[in-house]
């Protein structure tokens, strides 16, 4: 996921060792004067489908150019078309917008 996410917002994650952290799971960081891009990689859990999803990309926009609402639906749409993701985007509160497969009504 880290890789896809570098092509479709065309950054690097800068990388030391393999970015693994001591929960087990992997941590990678991107910042630039015009965004800043957290990936996080975990084990699924059990539960609903925000409990079971084992990534989350956070990215947030620095641009007075680009909304940040903008370039998470960059993110969503170039990785939505690899065809390769169930995708859930959420609001700033967590509410999902968006999901690539059924949810449910269940919030």
């Amino acid at each position: 996921m880290r890789a896809d996410v570098e092509r479709v917002l065309g950054i690097s994650f800068p990388v030391t060792a393999d970015g693994r952290d001591p929960t087990g799971g992997y941590r990678f960081w991107f910042e630039n004067d015009d965004m800043r891009v957290r990936v996080i990689v975990d084990d699924p859990e059990e539960g609903r489908p925000l409990d079971k999803v084992p990534a989350a990309a956070l990215p947030i926009s620095r641009s007075e150019q680009v909304a940040t609402w903008e370039l998470a639906e960059k993110l969503y749409d170039g990785l939505n078309a690899l065809d390769t993701y169930l995708l859930i985007a959420s609001d700033q509160f967590g509410t999902p917008v968006a999901a690539n497969f059924d949810i449910g009504d269940d919030w």
